[in-house]
């Protein structure tokens, strides 16, 4: 080897040197391999670890959120109370005894004549038995329920949480709203804390506590479905949360309380079993039929003295409406706030105060939130023009206290005929293919009603009510709220030209 030339060696040197540096290579691409092996199981375990993190999170959040049902459940269920009522039913009469002459000239006269008769008769009418909810919202004993719950009852029976029970007397009701006042002499009763329902948003958690099919003290929980829900028929001031919340028969009168504990409506009624669609009275309507009721027993409102109804398609267009919300009048009450402020039959109610107008029913509620005797300022429509016209409120009629309100006075006020009427336009005159001319057209007969049994039909235009001439709704709403339907009303219509 010592003759190697320089050459050879260093051209043997060469794949040494390589194999070095494949080697060192190879064991940097290993350590860079293992390195990054190592971050993935690292990383894997830290989702991993992220996983359990999120899970272990959403347990705890669910349990936190069932925690708060049910300290709202503890906190407000003592003052939710169990109401039984017995009613006398009218016009049931059962007879006991019988006379001594009761079976003769009958089969049975041989076989009951040994018997001794009973000296008297009795009569007594059978009592029906229901129940309901309510909630405790005094220290001096007043208790809030549905007027439903409690109407026509000979007697009231209450039971608390802790069992005891107490004879409850009415302290007065209001049947527009279905709610009712209802006192007991006790002491150290709960009470519940009551809320602000115009805070409450579509969404939130709700939970009812009531007595459904008498089982005490139940509770469920929802959410609010919807908000100034009206329109369902039941003949009152209809500005209703809806919710999800399971209510049932025995539910009536029983609160509906959000999250923080507050009572926010009182569960009133529902639409089908098991449909998921409940309804609640809003407790700011409530507050002020309470106040009312402690202090006078009855409750007295606001009046304007219009008719009012929802503006439809021709009427916006023939009273240069456009597409902008209100509500339209119908009727104007001689002697009324109304009249005296110089409203107009036809003018749109689009303000009350500043606060916009959407309907007829959202118009009644910003209307009975004054107070009588108050000064309201109204923005209206009137032939095309936007003016504001003040108006001071009066105490609403005791003739009228039985109805729903300002859009349904004239209805009530009226004879019951079963027809809807519209003051006659050229576009109602061309979709009933007619010729225009001045009067009221039958847009509407109820079945099985007055009119419908004398033949009156939808498109007939009524010229004239007991022989004076109408050619506007206003000379129809002025005859016809004058006419007495028991000595007969007579009516001119024109059918078909």
């Amino acid at each position: 080897m010592a003759n190697e030339s320089p050459c050879l060696k260093t051209m043997l040197l060469v794949p040494h040197n390589c194999l070095l540096i494949r080697r060192r290579r190879d064991n940097m691409k290993a350590k860079i391999l293992f390195l990054v092996l190592l971050f993935i199981f690292v990383d894997s375990d830290f989702c991993v670890a992220l996983e359990r993190s999120s899970s272990i999170s959403s347990i705890e959040s669910a349990k936190e959120l069932g925690n708060v049902f049910v300290e709202v459940a503890k906190r407000e269920k003592p003052a939710v109370v169990s109401i039984t009522i017995e009613r006398t039913l009218e016009g049931v009469t059962i007879f006991r005894g019988f006379d001594e002459d009761f079976f003769k000239g009958t089969p049975f006269e041989d076989f009951f004549k040994d018997f001794e008769p009973p000296r008297h008769k009795r009569e007594y009418k059978p009592k029906a038995r229901g129940s309901g909810s309510g909630v405790i919202i005094d220290q001096r004993g007043y208790i809030l329920t549905n007027n439903h719950v409690v109407s026509g009852a000979d007697k009231i029976m209450v039971k608390l949480s802790d069992g005891r029970e107490f004879k409850a007397k009415i302290i007065g009701t209001d049947t527009k709203t279905d709610l009712a006042l209802i006192k007991i002499d006790a002491k150290d009763l709960p009470i519940a804390t009551l809320g602000d329902s115009d805070k409450i948003e579509v969404g939130e958690w709700v939970i009812a506590i009531g007595n459904p099919f008498g089982l005490e003290h139940t509770v469920t929980v929802g959410v609010v479905s919807a908000k100034s829900r009206s329109g369902l028929g039941t003949g009152t001031y209809e500005d209703f949360i809806q919710t999800d919340t399971s209510i049932n028969p025995g539910n009536s009168g029983g609160p509906l309380v959000n999250i923080n504990g507050e009572v926010i409506g009182i569960n009133t009624m529902i639409i089908g079993m098991g449909t998921g669609i409940g309804f609640a009275i809003p407790i700011n309507m409530a507050k002020n039929i309470i106040e009312d009721l402690i202090k006078h027993g009855k409750v007295t409102r606001p009046w304007v003295g219009i008719g009012i109804q929802d503006l439809s398609p021709e009427l916006r267009k023939h009273f240069k409406v456009g597409e902008e919300e209100g509500a339209i009048i119908n009727q104007i009450y001689e002697n009324s706030p109304a009249e005296k402020a110089g409203l107009k039959i036809g003018d749109v109610i689009q303000e009350v105060d500043g606060e916009n107008v959407k309907d007829a029913q959202s118009l009644i509620k910003e209307i009975l939130k004054k107070r009588i005797g108050q000064k309201v300022r109204l923005g209206i429509v009137r032939e095309g023009r936007f003016i504001y016209i003040d108006v001071i409120t009066k105490e609403l009629p005791s003739r009228l206290a039985g109805v729903r309100g300002e859009e349904r006075e004239e209805e009530e006020a009226k004879p019951f005929l079963g027809l809807d009427v519209e003051e006659l336009t050229p576009e109602l005159a061309r979709r009933y293919d007619m010729d225009y001319e001045e009067g009221v057209i039958i847009v509407d007969v109820e079945s099985g009603s007055p009119v419908e049994e004398v033949g009156l039909r939808k498109g007939d235009i009524i010229k004239e009510i007991n022989h004076r001439i109408i050619k506007n709704l206003e000379d129809y709403n002025k005859v016809i709220y004058r006419a007495n339907i028991k000595e007969g009303i007579l009516l001119l219509v024109k059918r078909q030209n």
